[in-house]
């Protein structure tokens, strides 16, 4: 009896060893990238690397500085074809933000850097062989700067300081000088109020001024002012009479106020 069991033993464990090394034969080691990995019939083998799949898409490429690179939309749920196309400068690689200003955006629309009529402009020159004294000069009426070396007259009126230079600079170059660099610089802007009114002084100049208004800023007309003959003293030295009565019926009549002008109210004579 214990020899058949011990018989029955030997036969079970040999039957045991065969059965798991015949199923040891088909053990291999898979390689969890493949080179070429299995396809299934009617498929392409996707040949991506692990750090490839994680690309934005299966064809992205090297950013090349000036090229046009597709911007995948913020919403998941937009259709990949739906992709924007953004223009990257080749200088910066960076897209423009939006709603960014141009260069030279501040000087076109700064209103407040724009010179006038009557402003005390003060220039000086540089890069020249012999030195040219600095001088100081006046916008005529007709919106030109005058008394410029050499005759020259440029449009200064309704220019920044920067064109106003550009355009000097170009009317001496190569005319007169091989090499000069201007520097124009807008004084202090100020009018003057005397004579019969309240407050006699020193007005600064910030916009449009008629001599009323200028009258008005200065406290308005005294007990004894002579509001039929008051005078308007232009910096080029034009002198003009205004009667202010006239001047409130027609406001034509109420002439314009510059830089660095004077407003003079006389005394009423009593008798």
């Amino acid at each position: 009896m214990r020899t058949a069991t011990a018989k029955f033993n030997r036969w079970s464990g040999l039957l045991m060893a065969g059965l798991f090394l015949s199923g040891c034969g088909h053990l291999y080691y898979a390689d969890p990238n493949p080179s070429q990995p299995y396809a299934f019939p009617g498929s392409t083998p996707n040949r991506a690397t692990p750090m490839a799949s994680a690309s934005v898409g299966s064809q992205a490429t090297a950013y090349q500085p000036g090229s046009v690179q597709p911007v995948l939309p913020a919403n998941p749920a937009l259709p990949s074809g739906q992709n924007t196309l953004v223009a990257v400068p080749p200088s910066t690689g960076v897209p423009p933000s939006p709603g960014t200003p141009s260069a030279g955006a501040s000087d076109a629309a700064g209103g407040s850097s724009l010179l006038r009529v009557g402003d005390s402009v003060s220039i000086t020159f540089s890069d020249t062989p012999q030195p040219i004294q600095p001088l100081t000069t006046t916008i005529g009426e007709d919106g030109r700067l005058t008394g410029l070396p050499y005759g020259v007259s440029v449009q200064a009126a309704g220019k920044t300081p920067t064109q106003v230079q550009e355009d000097i600079q170009k009317a001496y170059v190569p005319r007169y000088f091989l090499h000069l660099t201007p520097n124009v610089k807008a004084d202090l802007r100020v009018y003057f109020v005397g004579g019969e009114v309240r407050l006699p002084n020193r007005q600064t100049y910030a916009g449009d001024m008629t001599v009323l208004r200028a009258i008005d800023t200065a406290g308005g007309f005294t007990d004894f002012a002579n509001k039929k003959k008051i005078e308007l003293r232009r910096s080029n030295g034009q002198s003009f009479k205004i009667n202010a009565n006239d001047a409130r019926k027609h406001p034509n009549l109420d002439l314009p106020v510059y830089p660095n002008d004077q407003v003079w109210v006389p005394k009423r004579t009593l008798f």
